[in-house]
């Protein structure tokens, strides 16, 4: 049986860099509307900036990428288990 490794990153993006309060703009990773911006300026929402980087630690489909806000479906922790 393979074992389940699970990754969570947490990003600190309390600073007021990471908010514009005059416009949204797309974000880079899913293309929704967004205030927060990244560290180089960039639109994108903090979860998919964890994401991304959780996604680049491990390599994409070798972790499964813990969201604590989301409770995850029982059947797709099943699937990443066998």
């Amino acid at each position: 049986m393979a074992g389940l490794l699970v990754v969570r990153v947490h990003l600190d993006w309390t600073g007021p860099g990471h908010y514009e309060h005059e416009r949204s703009l797309s974000c880079r990773v899913c293309d929704t509307a967004t205030k927060m911006r990244d560290a180089n300026g960039a639109a994108c929402h903090q979860s998919c900036a964890e994401d991304e980087i959780a996604r680049e630690l491990l390599g994409t489909g070798r972790a499964l990428i813990a969201d604590e806000r989301v409770p995850a479906p029982a059947e797709s922790l099943r699937e990443v288990t066998r």
